[in-house]
């Protein structure tokens, strides 16, 4: 076993953070040193998390036509792709997205709109809905929204929506690469606004874009300076028509290596895999509880299909690892 690996496992084990010198060393480990990494990350996960999952649904409650330009994307109106496209659900479709997360067995419900904001006409409308439907079989009601200002976060706080997911995406360095139409800093507002409001936030990033091993890094220890609750792992999914539609894929073991390196980072954090999974992990998807993960997308993506929630559901189960409720 790598004694420096060791090391900074321990390191981390005891409580202490990682540097970022450090976390460059992990970001750049390849081949067989991916094993011993995994195996410091699993641990890592064991102490501070234990070996509860837990499984989040989505649904598109408003697709297509985005201004944004985002280069991975299939809902910008830049880009010429075949998503499907719809306003703004309802009420009634709101209580129906409950009903099959509920049926998904899944802890949480994220409600994912297309855009760069909502009008504050659609965030009234949604805030009613969720209202109607908060609380219901348990379920948490999360919100993926774009852009909010401190008066829509207060106002989703209310209605009984418990986090936000706003993804930095990448580095402040390289999201110029993948968006120009915001910029960073709008990202961060929004992380902190919410915050302030007294929601819990979801805030990651996407991985096979062009990025570096600097990028991840610097990525990580953003979230970590923002203290987000949790981190949604996405890997590039390829959809043609746009920017990124020839972009060629991750390995598998880096994908593991990338997971491993944010546990490390951010030990007590949730961190999810959520994009792109089923695409380009393959018959490694288990792996990514071994790689530090302690939470997954089950039931779909937004314009992507995932697996059957119940191969997802057996292989939990399979690990000796329990779906968190």
């Amino acid at each position: 076993m790598d004694c420096y690996i060791k090391t900074l496992g321990e390191k981390v084990l005891s409580g202490s953070d990682v540097t970022r010198e450090e976390a460059l060393f992990i970001s750049g480990l390849r081949g067989n040193a991916i094993h011993d990494l995994l195996y410091w990350a699993n641990k890592i996960r064991q102490r501070f998390l234990g070996s509860d999952i837990s499984c989040c649904a989505l649904v598109s409650a408003k697709q297509g036509r985005c201004p944004e330009d985002c280069s991975f994307c299939a809902q910008s109106v830049r880009f010429n792709t075949s998503v499907d496209e719809y306003p703004l659900t309802d009420r009634e479709g709101l209580v129906e997205a409950v009903k099959g997360a509920s049926e998904l067995c899944a802890g949480s419900l994220g409600i994912v709109t297309s855009g760069r904001e909502l009008s504050d006409e659609e965030v009234d409308r949604l805030c009613e809905g969720t209202r109607g439907v908060n609380g219901t079989n348990g379920l948490h009601l999360h919100a993926s929204l774009g852009l909010l200002s401190p008066q829509n976060a207060r106002q989703l706080k209310n209605s009984g929506v418990r986090r936000i997911n706003h993804n930095l995406e990448t580095s402040e360095r390289f999201f110029p690469k993948l968006c120009t139409t915001h910029s960073y800093s709008d990202r961060i507002r929004t992380v902190r606004e919410a915050k302030e409001a007294g929601l819990e936030v979801c805030s990651g990033g996407i991985f096979g874009v062009g990025e570096s091993p600097e990028d991840r890094v610097d990525l990580a220890f953003t979230l970590r300076e923002l203290d987000v609750d949790t981190i949604p792992l996405n890997f590039l999914h390829p959809i043609p028509g746009t920017p990124l539609a020839n972009a060629d894929p991750l390995a598998p073991r880096e994908i593991l290596g990338i997971i491993a390196l944010f546990r490390f980072i951010l030990p007590t954090k949730e961190i999810k895999v959520a994009g792109g999974r089923e695409k380009n992990l393959g018959d490694l998807q288990s792996w990514i509880f071994y790689a530090g993960a302690n939470s997954i997308i089950v039931g779909g993506y937004l314009s992507t299909n995932g697996r059957t929630p119940e191969e997802d559901f057996r292989m939990i189960s399979d690990l000796g690892l329990r779906m968190k409720m």
